[in-house]
């Protein structure tokens, strides 16, 4: 098949843009894993700060309770 200049400029600017996308998409392909093994050390971080709060709430608690048995001694 045969193009005219305008086709074939317009093909040419298509094959351009066709690079670009390519290497954008590699770059948010890369970003992406990277973005999910982010993801796995922040789900694992926060469950930790949980359970230190956990176990924070937990003394608290039992530090109130001594507290006012400590009080009543009184």
């Amino acid at each position: 098949m045969t193009y005219n200049e305008e086709q074939r400029a317009l093909i040419r600017r298509m094959g351009e843009i066709s690079a670009r996308l390519d290497i954008a998409m590699e770059a948010d392909r890369v970003a992406h894993r990277a973005m999910s093994h982010h993801l796995v050390d922040l789900g694992t971080e926060l469950s930790g700060a949980l359970r230190r709060s956990a176990e924070i709430g937990t003394m608290l608690k039992q530090h109130g309770d001594l507290f006012r048995e400590f009080l009543d001694t009184l």
